[in-house]
């Protein structure tokens, strides 16, 4: 699926959107780590990449975001019952529709379909 992508943070629908700038920014802030090693499995990557991540995503609507507002909202998103693993896969899609990364399913076959009609 292309198209944004939006996550309710903060009692607020935004929408996470992704840039080159924006790209280089986290990779900077991650210490020099590109964002497919990170993307890579997100959740070894630990609380503050992904708080990084989702900074990202969300400073193109709110220049003065700071990494501690973000995890302000991910301590409220988890509160309300949403868990870490469902931001990384928010963020994550948001980033492969952004298409600064380049489209990891392209060219890949659904194993689904090698199944067809064995049931």
């Amino acid at each position: 699926m292309t198209g944004p992508v939006f996550i309710t943070l903060g009692g607020k629908e935004r929408r996470l959107r992704y840039d080159i700038n924006a790209a280089a920014e986290m990779e900077e802030l991650m210490g020099g780590k590109s964002l497919l090693y990170v993307l890579g499995s997100p959740m070894a990557a630990g609380f503050s990449a992904i708080r990084v991540l989702l900074w990202g995503g969300l400073k193109h609507a709110d220049k003065g975001l700071t990494l501690q507002r973000v995890g302000l909202l991910m301590q409220e998103y988890m509160e309300a019952g949403g868990n870490l693993g469902e931001l990384a896969e928010r963020i994550g899609e948001a980033l492969k529709n952004s298409k600064i990364i380049g489209e990891s399913d392209a060219g890949e076959e659904p194993a689904e379909e090698t199944d067809a009609g064995n049931g």
